[in-house]
């Protein structure tokens, strides 16, 4: 945006906000979305994608540096509902200008959705393999320790006793992952407990 011959040098925030807004909508009215995950992977946006940014962000400072009459502070405008609705009246306009390949690079609802679901998955994954590590941290023998203090203090349910129970074993015998979210959850009250346990 700072390239571009048009702008000044004032309100970016309120330019890239109703630029992303903007070609939200668009892609929206095509029952579509701007693949920011996409984006994201890359580390970039590709030029099909920037030349499109330009063209919106050109017609929206031009929208918001002329707010009605009556009405002088141009960020104070911004953050008025009127100002987003009298930029949509321009959308038909701005499609007009878009490069024609900015349609075809855009996320049918479905592929979204599917990368959604894919991106949880990931996350779950990685979620459960860092559980694993922090648990396989604590040798078996700090694992004795807390269960032992625990027990004592009689803040183990059944469930926890047995699973502390595997994690005595370890590397023998080597606690799955919603046995370790049960470990990380039992090591948090022993160290609220005080009950220091050696990595």
């Amino acid at each position: 945006m700072s390239a571009q011959p048009w702008y000044n040098g004032g309100y970016r925030a309120n330019i890239v906000a109703y630029t992303l807004a903007m070609l939200g909508e668009l892609a929206k009215r095509r029952k579509a979305c701007v693949d920011f995950p996409g984006m994201w992977n890359a580390q970039g946006v590709n030029t099909v994608l920037e030349s499109s940014i330009a063209v919106v962000a050109g017609v929206v400072n031009d929208d918001i540096i002329r707010p009605p009459v009556g009405i002088s502070n141009i960020s104070e405008w911004c953050k008025r509902e009127a100002c987003w609705t009298r930029i949509q009246t321009r959308i038909e306009d701005v499609e007009k200008l878009l490069p024609p390949e900015f349609h075809a690079q855009l996320l049918s609802i479905d592929d979204q959705a599917a990368e959604v679901r894919s991106a949880k998955h990931t996350q779950k994954i990685d979620n459960g393999i860092e559980a694993q590590r922090h648990v396989l941290a604590v040798p078996a023998g700090g694992w004795a320790r807390l269960h032992q203090a625990l027990l004592e203090k009689e803040l183990l349910t059944p469930k926890e006793a047995g699973v502390l129970r595997i994690a005595m074993q370890i590397p023998a015998k080597i606690p799955t992952e919603k046995q370790c979210a049960i470990l990380l959850d039992v090591l948090g009250r022993g160290r609220a407990e005080g009950i220091v346990v050696e990595r």
